[in-house]
């Protein structure tokens, strides 16, 4: 059976927008046909704009149960760490079930298909065994002291591989953050990355916390690694006031690599990056940014076609909702000069192909099953996106 979506504008990402067309679906989620005209007798129109299906490029599923217990804007990122320390292990094994289902169900309903996730254990693992939502886990991997490097990477990997084979979706081990590993440990990812040819991700520049931390391991997350009793005379961190700059070298084989979050990263950085990495994407998640230190990227450096940008939700630990529209509203609303188009790609297309799965998902084309989503409330004619917008999932198996 062929279901027939006809709306305002379409925005498919493999040509021009077509306004008052039509896009063909059969059964099983597959475009059949886009165009201006339809043949068929079971039309559903719909208000607003059609997007292909939004991939959420940076999420931590595992984190849901966390939503309201960790407090905004608290003494920048060391203060959200205390908060997340605190609270991650305060509810049951069934609380934290019940709100990873609510977490996806929320994604589900908002119009995302694809899902990048940062897991450190297999808790989400049966949320994504039955969910609808692709998952490509990336397994985290954290450790400051060189010697214990290998047995780190060791037990990650078997995480991976439980992923792998036993959800529909795919896994990599990633490096966290400069400031939380060795550069052991960051190099034994490298080494895997360079065998394996998955995504990697990895956070970067979110503070200045982790600045002064990796430049002479000062300030508040030195006192708070001190506070849990480390030893950070034997971290061997990078020792630059550049983070990414410096962590970049030992990334080398990780293609593609995506940073998360980019607080604090300068056009200029970006310029020297994009030299010694020719695979690199830019996940901006604003709403996260504004929750932990009340700060947001850059975000007018982002606006141009050369760089490959995606977008995240981060966590509900760290954000109110999971909604990747919520996010483009954030953003339009800090930069309206930023193409209506251009956040949509970021949105779809763009994290598609950094999770390597751009055959399916990011474009309404035919033959590929990327879900389509509805956006109402954009002004048509200008292709603005007002605050009151809302996006639906209107076809997904």
């Amino acid at each position: 059976m062929i279901r027939t979506f006809k709306a305002d504008l379409i925005i498919t990402n493999d040509g021009p927008p077509l306004r008052n067309g039509y896009v063909d679906v059969n059964s099983e989620g597959v475009i059949v046909s886009i165009g201006e005209e339809s043949s068929s007798s079971n039309i559903t129109e719909v208000s607003g704009i059609i997007t292909p299906g939004f991939v959420n490029s940076h999420c931590h599923l595992e984190l849901s149960h966390l939503k309201g217990k960790v407090k905004e804007r608290t003494d920048g990122m060391s203060g959200f760490i205390k908060g997340l320390f605190a609270e991650r292990f305060s509810s049951s094994d069934e609380e934290m079930a019940q709100a990873m289902f609510l977490a996806d169900k929320e994604m589900h309903d908002e119009g995302i298909v694809a899902v990048g996730d940062i897991s450190n254990f297999d808790i989400s693992l049966p949320i994504k065994q039955k969910s609808s939502i692709y998952y490509h886990t990336f397994v985290e991997v954290v450790g400051q002291d060189p010697s214990k490097a290998d047995d780190i990477l060791e037990k990650a990997m078997l995480l991976r591989d439980e992923y792998i084979f036993n959800t529909k979706g795919s896994a990599s081990v990633v490096p966290h953050a400069p400031y939380s590993m060795s550069r052991a440990l960051i190099s034994a990812v490298n080494k895997e990355a360079f065998h394996k040819s998955r995504p990697v991700s990895i956070h970067m520049q979110e503070s200045d916390d982790e600045f002064l931390f990796c430049k002479d391991k000062s300030g508040p997350l030195s006192e708070f690694f001190l506070g849990l009793g480390l030893n950070i005379r034997v971290f061997d961190n990078i020792s630059d006031a550049c983070p990414m700059l410096n962590t970049l070298p030992l990334l080398t084989d990780c293609k593609p690599l995506m940073m998360v979050h980019n607080t604090l990263t300068t056009a200029a950085q970006i310029d020297i990056a994009t030299a010694l990495h020719n695979d690199l994407y830019w996940c901006l998640c604003p709403n996260a940014n504004n929750y932990i230190t009340g700060r947001l990227p850059h975000l007018c450096i982002y606006n141009n076609d050369e760089l490959k940008v995606t977008v995240g939700t981060d966590s509900l630990a760290s954000n109110h909702r999971l909604s990747i529209l919520d996010e483009l509203k954030t953003i339009a609303a800090a930069h309206p000069e930023i193409p209506f188009e251009r956040l949509i790609k970021w949105a779809t297309i763009n994290g598609a192909e950094f999770l390597g799965i751009d055959k399916k998902f990011g474009k309404i084309k035919a033959g590929m099953t990327p879900g389509l989503v509805q956006i109402d409330n954009v002004n048509i004619e200008n292709l603005v996106l007002n605050g009151e917008g809302k996006s639906k999932l209107i076809n997904w198996l």
